[in-house]
C-alpha cells in the first residue's frame, strides 16, 4: 500500500467554520491529514446552510467535497418515529436519505482505502446495501453517557432521558460492532463504549485531538475588570450550562467582582442572557480569546474533550470549569486549570484571578504543557495514520 490513503471522511455536518468544538476537531484532523499528503474526500449533510465558504476552505485540504443538501430532522417527528421504531431520537434526526445515496454511489464509482466516521451518528448515513472499506469511528463523546447526566440533573425530564440512554447505548453497541477499529477521545469514554466485551474486544483506540501547544492571542481586551468569556450554543450540555450560569453563577460573581462583565458567544442570543452579553462567534475563533479575559466552563453534562479548553490554553487564556467540563484532561486543579462546583465557587476563583497575577500565568504554563505533553498535532496524525493502516490490514473486520 502507497504512504498516500484515500480517506471517504464521513461528518454530520461541515467541518469549516470551525465555531464549535466538533468542528473545530474535524477542520484540525484534515488539515494534519492532508499536510502529510492523504487524499480526503469530505462528505457531510449542509444542514440548510449557505455552504459556499465551507466548501472553498475545505477543498484546500480535501480532493473532493460534497455537502449534500439536507437539515436535521424537528424534533417532534422524529420522537413520533422513535416511538413506533425503538431508534434514538437524535439518531433519527441525523439520518438522511440523500447522504445515504450519495454514499452508495461513491463507494462504487470511487475507491477508498478507509470510511473516517465523525461522531456515532454518522453511522446512520453508511450505506447498508454496498460493501464499504474497513470503517474508523471516531466517538468525540458518549452520547448515551450524556443521557444518563442528562437525567440525573432534570427531572422533568428524566423518564425520557434514561429511555433515550438505553436505546443510544445499544445503538453504540450496535455501531461499533460495523467498525474495524473505534476511536475515543478519553480512556474514560473508551472504557464506557468497550462496555462488558472491553476495549481490546471492541477494538477501541484512544487517540486524544490534535491541538498546537501555542497560538496567538486577539490584541484588543473585551470589557470588564475581569472579562469573562461564556461559549454559549443549541447543543443540550451547552445549553443547560449557559442556563445553570445566569439563574446561579454569574449573580454570585458579580458579588465579588462587581467591575466583571460577561461576553456570551454563540450562534444566536442564549435565554436568560443579557441582551448586550452576546456576540455572535465569528468565522476566526481567536476573537473569543482576550487579553486578561477568563473563560469559563459550566458544563454539568460532558463527554470527550472540550477543544475550547485546549485553544484557552493555547492562546494563553486561564480556564475556570466544572469537574465534568474537564473530566478528560487529566489535569490538577491549580496547574492547568481552576475547579469550581458551584456558584460561589465560580465566584471565588475568578477573584484569585484577578488577586493573584502569577496564578494566572501559572495555569496558561500548565495547560501549554499538558498541550505539548499529549496533544502534539504531528504525533496525534501519526496515531491516527497507524490506526487507519491496522484497519486495513487484510483480515481486519470489515462493515
Amino acid at each position: 500500500m502507497s504512504s498516500s490513503l484515500r480517506i471517504l471522511f464521513v461528518g454530520t455536518k461541515p467541518a469549516f467554520p470551525p465555531i464549535d468544538g466538533g468542528r473545530l476537531l474535524m477542520w484540525d484532523t484534515i488539515v494534519q491529514l492532508a499536510a502529510r499528503g492523504h487524499r480526503i474526500t469530505f462528505v457531510a449533510p449542509d444542514l440548510s446552510l449557505d455552504h459556499r465558504e465551507s466548501e472553498n476552505h475545505l477543498s484546500r485540504n480535501c480532493t473532493g467535497v460534497h455537502l449534500i443538501s439536507a437539515r436535521a430532522g424537528f424534533f417532534a417527528p422524529s420522537l413520533i418515529k422513535a416511538v413506533l421504531t425503538g431508534q434514538p431520537v437524535s439518531i433519527i434526526r441525523h439520518s438522511h436519505r440523500a447522504v445515504r445515496n450519495f454514499l452508495a454511489e461513491a463507494v462504487v464509482r470511487e475507491t477508498y482505502d478507509v470510511v473516517h466516521a465523525e461522531q456515532v451518528h454518522a453511522m446512520v448515513n453508511l450505506p447498508s446495501s454496498r460493501a464499504l472499506p474497513p470503517v474508523v469511528l471516531r466517538a468525540q463523546n458518549v452520547e448515551s453517557q450524556l443521557w444518563r447526566m442528562v437525567a440525573r440533573i432534570n427531572p422533568r425530564v428524566a423518564w425520557f432521558a434514561r429511555r433515550e440512554a438505553r436505546r443510544m447505548s445499544a445503538y453504540e453497541a450496535s455501531a461499533l460492532s460495523r467498525t474495524a477499529t473505534t476511536i475515543a477521545l478519553t480512556a474514560h469514554d473508551g472504557a464506557i463504549l468497550g462496555g462488558a466485551l472491553g476495549m481490546a474486544a471492541r477494538r477501541i483506540r484512544i487517540i486524544p485531538p490534535p491541538f498546537p501547544a501555542k497560538l496567538a492571542k486577539a490584541e484588543e481586551p473585551l470589557e470588564g475588570d475581569p472579562a469573562i468569556v461564556l461559549v454559549a450554543g443549541s447543543w443540550m450540555p451547552n445549553w443547560d450550562s449557559t442556563r445553570w450560569f445566569f439563574a446561579s453563577i454569574w449573580g454570585e460573581i458579580l458579588r465579588l467582582s462587581p467591575a466583571a462583565r460577561v461576553h456570551v458567544f454563540g450562534s444566536k442570543a442564549p435565554s436568560g442572557a443579557p441582551a448586550a452579553s452576546w456576540q455572535r462567534i465569528a468565522t476566526d475563533s481567536i476573537t473569543l480569546f482576550r487579553p486578561e479575559a477568563i473563560l469559563v466552563v459550566p458544563l454539568r453534562i460532558a463527554s470527550g474533550i472540550r477543544m475550547k479548553i485546549l485553544e484557552a490554553w493555547a492562546r494563553g487564556v486561564p480556564v475556570v470549569a466544572t469537574p465534568e467540563a474537564v473530566s478528560g484532561l487529566e489535569g490538577t486543579d491549580g496547574k492547568e486549570f481552576l475547579l469550581a462546583r458551584d456558584g460561589p465557587e465560580f465566584a471565588a476563583a475568578i477573584r484569585r484571578l484577578r488577586r493573584e497575577p502569577n496564578l494566572r500565568q501559572r495555569l496558561v504554563d500548565g495547560g501549554r504543557s499538558t498541550l505539548a505533553a499529549r496533544f502534539d498535532p504531528g504525533v496525534v496524525a501519526s496515531t491516527l495514520e497507524a490506526t487507519y493502516l491496522e484497519a486495513v490490514t487484510p483480515g481486519s473486520p470489515v462493515s
